[in-house]
């Protein structure tokens, strides 16, 4: 009896010591990514195709990014060459953003631009204080009147449509709306006179691919080619912006982040990943493509880490 009862304790332990194992395997393997709320299905979207294929790489959506239980890749707008410096990281591009000034459809000013459609110049003076306070009257009375909104997040897009335009954030007319740029659609079905930019994911519904209830693009002045960015269609505006680079509609990167120490093979092999194969989901989920270059460039970038690594 006694030498079964240690021959069961003696089971027992090595069975612990085998789940403890495999667990530690587990978590050495598991890749956290972070993201922001709007990027979010298409991390998603990314790692449900990927683990089709790499089953064994375990790869999640970090709930909350903590100091206990850190994201290994951040997915972010693509920061400048200083804050990647600061921050010792590593900055590898995933995809492309587009951002498109929005109304809500019942804007007066939307007849008033409607057969010419606004220009850099004029969204410009839409969107954004003058930086002369001492600006011609004239000039004045030919701005729109509307009520611009804008997002206050760590997200930066208010920062990057402001730097399209030569500004800063804070130059931007009206009113903030704290928290994810999904809350400023709220504020403009509310408004009338409700004028912004926002994502197409935000602004189309992904399954319909139409534009969402109750807002509208603002008319914008376009070449022959460049139309059917307004027909109200997600996949017109992506096939357009793919192929033009249209002055008033701001344009840019996403890309994770991430410290050299962490570019473990698991890591460099999904990104690589989103390079080739993962592209063609971008547009599905309202992104564009990177271009060629960039493609090259990142993939450049992903072997040199794998170099380092090795050494």
């Amino acid at each position: 009896m006694m030498k079964t009862i240690q021959l069961s304790k003696k089971l027992l332990f090595a069975l612990l010591l085998s789940a403890s194992g495999l667990t530690a395997q587990s978590s050495n393997n598991q890749i956290l990514i972070s993201g922001p709320k709007f990027a979010q299905p298409l991390i998603e979207k990314w790692i449900s195709e990927y683990s089709k294929t790499n089953p064994g790489t375990s790869i999640k959506l970090a709930q909350k990014d903590s100091k206990a239980n850190p994201a290994q890749l951040n997915l972010i707008l693509e920061p400048s060459s200083t804050i990647i410096q600061d921050n010792n990281q590593t900055f590898i591009s995933a995809g492309r953003y587009a951002l498109l000034p929005v109304s809500n459809n019942r804007n007066p000013i939307l007849k008033e631009i409607k057969k010419k459609g606004l220009n850099k110049k004029e969204l410009d003076k839409l969107f954004f204080e003058p930086f002369d306070e001492d600006i011609d009257p004239e000039e004045k009375e030919t701005k729109l009147t509307a009520t611009v909104y804008s997002a206050e997040n760590i997200n930066k897009q208010s920062v990057a449509l402001a730097e399209h335009f030569g500004h800063l954030s804070s130059e931007l007319r009206g009113k903030k709306v704290l928290g994810d740029e999904i809350y400023l659609l709220t504020a403009l079905k509310k408004d009338s006179t409700g004028v912004s930019y926002n994502n197409l994911n935000y602004l189309f519904d992904i399954n319909s691919r139409k534009i969402k209830s109750d807002i509208a693009i603002l008319p914008l002045s376009l070449k022959k080619e460049e139309k059917n960015l307004l027909t109200g269609n997600i996949d017109d505006a992506l096939t357009v912006l793919e192929i033009n680079q249209i002055e008033s509609v701001p344009v840019g990167k996403i890309g994770f982040t991430y410290l050299p120490q962490n570019s473990r093979n698991e890591i460099t092999d999904f990104l690589n990943w989103i390079l080739t194969e993962g592209q063609k989901f971008n547009h599905e989920l309202g992104f564009l493509n990177l271009e060629n270059q960039d493609i090259l460039t990142a993939q450049k970038n992903l072997q040199n880490e794998k170099l380092l690594t090795l050494n």
